[in-house]
């Protein structure tokens, strides 16, 4: 504010010092020259004419410009409101800034009218005709710095700051009378959340990528930091109130649910996954990539849930995970559900991290949280199954890698799960092998031979024993193939774009010395001839 409005009122004030100079320079010979002296008296000392003629102007360009910022102001507004969410409006004329400047212009153009009207015969109001000069300058100058303002109070990022940052306020532990306003807080935080949502929702219809993306990262970071806190919020602000069972993402829940969410203390990491749930609907059928982003916000907030103790939350957002990867096969979107199926191998694995790392979590929660990661390689395989029934077979095989990486990461960390782990992992090819689907059950083993080289490397000879027995009966054609394709596959990069950005059959050079060791348990199975061609596996 201050640098351009001291920018215009210097340009202006050198323009008329210039003119005056000029005048002075340009004095016929003979006529009364301009001074310093006479121009001061001619400010501070007009007569009623002149003081009319100045005022006349001046109250209309006060009007004028009053008027201009109004419009120009209202119209912005309501074209945002329209583009993002209507609480942009309460946003703006709740600004302080804003008030300030509008109310010096609605000031300057009233006191403009009134020194008009004062003026007499007999009452010449220098003053405030010198003041309203003054006033309708400082006018002039602060307009095109307000206009500036209005364009950078819109900005979309902005308005998604200011809402969370209210959100947080209403949500988050403070001090005072304010602190026992529990319905009120309880509703300005409902409130942040479904504007929030609304504004990515009408960014996402409107192909908005980037505006999406940052209501739907600004959704996660506002759950974390609440989830952070949330332990110190009294205890009345768990309990659900009445008109918010009414909201669209309560009405539908029986008394159980409603009061399962109250006791732990989830109801509003409840009501933001619900938006997530939404917006990922939304997503399948017009941005991809948020539905990408959704995962890795929830991923996010189950991280933080694992890393405070907090299983109930945990629990929740494994349970939207559960639901992401439903309506992605209802949809039959592979890629899509590719993409969901890495962010919750990932929240497997920082689970499983926080469990066996002293200190991350609470201490007596490490069992819990083992257990959350054998459910999650549970629901996968469900999921697996499912999705091989449905014709996606690919999905399958994806699993099969996914579950085989968060069995080696288990394995690694002497995790007490690992064996359960390990147990789910062996039964994701039952599906395949009942259909004797070829190419799922080719992509299965190789995830298995992949975990056996795993357990090689690090000294696990029983456990490869374990996947090579499970093996047993293997064609030795399929097996002498799969040993080939391993051997051959030299980049860790995969050709494509992808979010993984690895090939799933890579081994490291340590875990391919082990090859011959694994296959060596399978009798009669000679090692595969060196071929230049390499079959190309799928990512």
């Amino acid at each position: 504010w201050t640098k351009p409005f001291l920018m215009i009122l210097a340009l202006a004030t050198f323009i008329f010092l210039l003119a005056f100079w000029l005048d002075i320079l340009t004095t016929a010979p003979g006529q009364k020259s301009s001074s310093l002296a006479s121009l001061g008296h001619s400010i501070l000392f007009q007569d009623v004419d002149q003081a009319r003629n100045t005022l006349g102007g001046l109250g209309e360009v006060m009007a004028a410009v009053l008027g201009l910022a109004l419009t120009v102001s209202s119209i912005i507004v309501q074209l945002a409101a329209t583009r993002f969410t209507p609480y942009i409006t309460n946003l703006f004329f709740r600004a302080r800034t804003n008030l300030l400047v509008l109310g010096f212009f609605v000031t300057s153009t009233v006191f403009v009218v009134w020194v008009n009207f004062a003026i007499g015969d007999d009452n010449v109001p220098r003053w405030g005709v010198l003041f309203s000069m003054i006033l309708m300058t400082m006018s002039l100058g602060l307009l095109f710095p307000y206009f500036a303002y209005v364009f950078d109070f819109l900005d979309p990022e902005k308005i998604v700051g200011r809402i969370t940052a209210d959100g947080l306020y209403a949500s988050t532990p403070i001090k005072g009378k304010a602190a026992l306003e529990i319905d009120q807080r309880q509703l300005a935080s409902v409130e942040a959340v479904e504007h929030l949502a609304n504004i990515s929702l009408n960014a996402c219809q409107q192909k908005d990528k980037n505006i999406a993306s940052s209501a739907v990262d600004a959704l996660g970071r506002y759950a974390i930091l609440y989830g952070d806190t949330k332990a110190g919020m009294l205890k009345e602000w768990h309990k659900i109130p009445q008109w918010l069972r009414q909201s669209p993402d309560f009405v539908s829940l029986s008394r159980d649910a409603i009061a399962d969410l109250s006791d732990r203390e989830i109801w509003l990491e409840w009501k933001v996954l619900r938006q997530y749930q939404m917006l990922f609907s939304e997503g399948l059928t017009q941005i991809k990539d948020l539905c990408y982003l959704i995962a890795i916000d929830t991923r996010r907030l189950g991280e933080a849930a694992s890393k405070r103790g907090d299983l109930h939350a945990l629990d929740l957002a494994i349970k939207f995970f559960n639901t992401y990867l439903r309506a992605t096969i209802n949809a039959k979107d592979i890629r899509t559900a590719y993409n969901i199926l890495h962010q919750y191998r990932q929240l497997g694995e920082v689970v499983l991290m926080h469990a066996n790392h002293p200190g991350i979590a609470p201490e007596g929660r490490e069992m819990d949280l083992e257990q959350r990661t054998v459910d999650i390689a549970r629901f996968m395989r469900y999921y697996s199954a499912i999705s091989f029934q449905r014709g996606m077979a690919f999905l399958t095989e994806v699993i099969a890698h996914d579950i085989g990486t968060l069995c080696g990461y288990a394995f690694r960390l002497n995790s007490r799960s690992h064996d359960n782990i390990l147990d789910i992992f062996l039964r994701v090819d039952d599906s395949a092998e009942s259909a004797e689907e070829e190419k799922t059950l080719r992509g299965v083993r190789r995830a298995q031979i992949k975990l056996a080289t795993t357990y090689l490397v690090f000294g696990g000879v029983h456990l490869a024993r374990r996947i090579s027995d499970d093996m047993q009966g293997e064609p030795e054609k399929r097996l002498r193939s799969i040993w080939h394709e391993l051997r051959s596959l030299e980049s860790r990069e995969f050709w494509e774009v992808n979010d993984r950005g690895t090939n799933f059959d890579y081994l490291t050079p340590q875990q391919k010395d082990t090859l011959p060791t694994f296959f060596g348990w399978f009798e009669d199975l000679r090692a595969p001839e060196r071929e230049d061609s390499v079959t190309l596996p799928v990512s």
